[in-house]
């Protein structure tokens, strides 16, 4: 679990060096909304790990987006947004559904400010959350669950599969792994028993920034696949 998150928080830092970079192009400091969507759909189309990049206005409205949908939408309430606002030169993260798109994303949220450090607009870049768990899927055994979960206990990528949880959109807030993701006391890991009857040890990533995030990035393995001959050690001696 902790290689996913740590995976994912290069990613973070990845996407703050492209804002970083992206706040200083002329393409975005304009009042042209056409020209600032379609530079934002070029740059899209080399970071295909975004579902979409778009720039709001500091009342909280959709400015231009890669998307070129030309939609009006309201984000004041995103939890992003209000962090943004009171940010100076760091990210702020939010683990929600893309309003654009529907798809999990972590939202990855930039202030762009003047010198006199006035607010100008605000980047945003909608990393992929549900193609980023479908690699790391790949990498893994196939008696390996990946599962995705925002703080309130709502699924946003449920394995494939998997007995352990309702589907992307459903919550899980009452069950018993969920209580254990969000236990900040919580031991390496914990062994759950599902609906069928088949037990599994699960751990929970943990870093700084999928914390800010709100997100919990949860591996579980099947009882039996770690008792296998070659993974009790593993089971025994540390967390997944």
């Amino acid at each position: 679990a902790n290689d996913i998150s740590g995976d994912l928080d290069r990613k973070i830092q990845g996407t703050a060096q492209l804002h970083y970079g992206l706040a200083r192009a002329r393409d975005l400091d304009t009042s042209d909304k056409e020209a600032c969507s379609a530079f934002l759909s070029g740059v899209r189309e080399e970071y295909t790990q975004f579902t979409g990049i778009l720039t709001i206005n500091p009342d909280g409205s959709l400015f231009c987006d890669s998307l070129r949908t030309n939609r009006t939408l309201d984000l004041r309430d995103r939890e992003y947004f209000r962090q943004a606002l009171m940010a100076h030169g760091a990210v702020t993260l939010e683990a929600v559904f893309g309003r654009l798109t529907g798809t999990s994303v972590l939202q990855i949220a930039y202030p762009v400010r003047a010198e006199s450090g006035q607010l100008k607009f605000i980047l945003l870049a909608s990393f992929n959350l549900k193609k980023f768990a479908e690699y790391h899927d790949k990498r893994l055994s196939s008696d390996h669950e990946i599962l995705l979960v925002d703080r309130k206990g709502t699924v946003l990528v449920a394995p494939q599969g998997g007995d352990w949880t309702e589907p992307a959109g459903a919550s899980i807030a009452s069950s018993e792994l969920f209580k254990f993701a969000a236990d900040p006391n919580r031991e390496p890991f914990r062994e759950l028993t599902d609906r069928n009857g088949r037990t599994s040890v699960w751990a929970v990533a943990s870093s700084p920034s999928i914390r800010d995030a709100g997100l919990h990035i949860m591996v579980g393995r099947s009882k039996d696949g770690l008792l296998a001959p070659g993974n009790r050690r593993l089971y025994q001696g540390t967390a997944l």
